[in-house]
């Protein structure tokens, strides 16, 4: 599992979620399918996700997993339950562009339904049309809060919304910028050549 860098509590205006820049050391690189969630995302709160394929079938026997689905079960499994900053791709898809995203990994306590653990990617993009079935590649840069169960419906599309604006500062940085062009990115020239 990665280690955690220092922290860095960072206090937004009129929020009632306290987040934090906790680098990831090394930083994760995953790639999955993405799959059909429960349709909250785009549907329900207004903010689409990209579930990725978690392997929990094979929790008990991850060496019949491919190198990447392992990778997928081993962080899921491992990591604080919460949201993480870090960059994604559609490495297949029509749109294969590297975007910044906001991440929810856990069981979302908000929604009772949820019986084993997510990892929804919120990439912070407007795309034309759906991608189910292609292949997600992430960066997980770095850790921002853990997960809450919300009381109030509003209160949760609220922090929601103040973690994509919050990721999406945290991204803008050098440093973290840079990543976007990391090789674990599939190029359009690649795929050409």
């Amino acid at each position: 599992m990665a280690e955690e860098k220092a922290e860095e509590k960072v206090a937004l205006q009129d929020s009632k979620v306290e987040r934090s820049r906790r680098a990831l050391e090394p930083m994760p690189h995953l790639r999955a399918q993405v799959v059909r969630g429960f349709g909250r995302g785009s549907k329900l709160l207004g903010f689409p996700t990209a579930n990725m394929n978690v392997r929990w079938d094979f929790m008990e026997t991850p060496e019949k997993l491919t190198p990447e689905e392992r990778d997928v079960l081993d962080f899921a499994r491992s990591c604080e339950p919460g949201i993480y900053y870090g960059w994604a791709q559609v490495s297949n898809g029509a749109d294969s562009g590297v975007y910044k995203t906001a991440m929810s990994v856990g069981w979302n306590p908000t929604f009772p339904d949820v019986k084993a653990k997510t990892i929804e990617p919120w990439i912070l993009h407007d795309y034309a049309e759906d991608f189910y079935d292609c292949e997600l590649r992430l960066i997980v840069c770095g850790f921002v809060r853990p997960e809450a169960k919300f009381a109030d419906f509003k209160d949760l599309i609220v922090a929601i919304r103040e973690d994509g604006d919050f990721c999406r500062e945290t991204l803008e940085t050098a440093e973290l910028a840079a990543i976007a062009k990391d090789l674990f990115f599939v190029s359009k020239e690649a795929e050409v050549a």
